[in-house]
């Protein structure tokens, strides 16, 4: 059932048989599906109307017509906050900006990582994530150019891609092409997993199961994929403790 359609069933009639339509009624499993839907995006709008748009809290992740340099920082930070606070990777990404290193381009030609390293060494995993972020950079720069080109690349591709490269998972992946691409993939992270337990959406945790299970409840769209994750963080770290600094 896509979004269109169960928006059009009210909860009202939801809940009384005798008004379900034809389809429903033969259907059982249909009209679970259309509660679990309207349950879903029902959670969406009371954070959206309790908290506002996720752009008050996370400017440049949820920033329209991002430009080139700003995807970069984007997609730097989602590698740099890989099992660690944001407010270490947050010092890492200052750090490279102070050095003239928060490019791409920058970091892909470097012909060593000890100042990488260094640079970084705040964000933790100081062997692994100068290396993943290196690798990141080279393939982007050098069969792409720029990630605005690796924008144009189908979802489905682009995904793939990304999770070939060493120290890439689903996570860090989705980071990436939901907040730095703008595509529509939608991410499962920690304090998703527990959004899922409060409101007892699914008792399966997987990754690929919790994905798949929002993808297919929600309309196929960036700005609410973003602004549904961005404040399932802010309802569970505060307003104070979700904010991100403009770099």
């Amino acid at each position: 059932m896509t979004f269109p359609r169960f928006l059009k069933i009210s909860k009202k009639r939801l809940l009384n048989k005798k008004t379900w339509p034809e389809p429903l009624r033969s259907n059982p499993f249909m009209i679970k599906s259309a509660i679990v839907e309207n349950r879903i995006y029902d959670l969406y709008k009371n954070l959206r109307q309790k908290y506002g748009p996720a752009k008050k809290y996370w400017p440049y992740w949820c920033a329209r017509n991002k430009t080139n340099r700003l995807r970069e920082i984007v997609a730097i930070g989602a590698i740099l906050t890989q099992r660690t606070s944001w407010r270490n990777a947050d010092l890492a990404l200052r750090n490279l900006k102070k050095e003239g290193l928060l490019s791409f381009q920058k970091i892909s030609q470097l012909k060593n990582l000890d100042k990488l390293t260094k640079l970084i060494r705040v964000a933790g995993f100081y062997q692994s994530k100068p290396q993943r972020l290196f690798a990141l950079c080279f393939f982007i720069n050098n069969k792409y150019g720029n990630l605005e080109k690796f924008k144009k690349v189908n979802l489905s591709l682009a995904r793939s891609e990304l999770l070939s490269k060493k120290g890439i998972g689903p996570e860090t992946a989705d980071t990436i092409l939901l907040y730095a691409l703008d595509k529509p993939s939608f991410i499962i992270d920690e304090y998703t997993k527990r959004f899922v337990r409060k409101y007892q959406l699914s008792q399966n945790q997987d990754y690929s199961n919790l994905k798949q299970f929002f993808e297919k409840k929600l309309p196929k769209n960036t700005s609410l994929y973003q602004n549904f994750h961005t404040l399932i963080i802010v309802e569970q770290k505060g307003i104070e403790g979700s904010l991100m600094k403009n770099i």
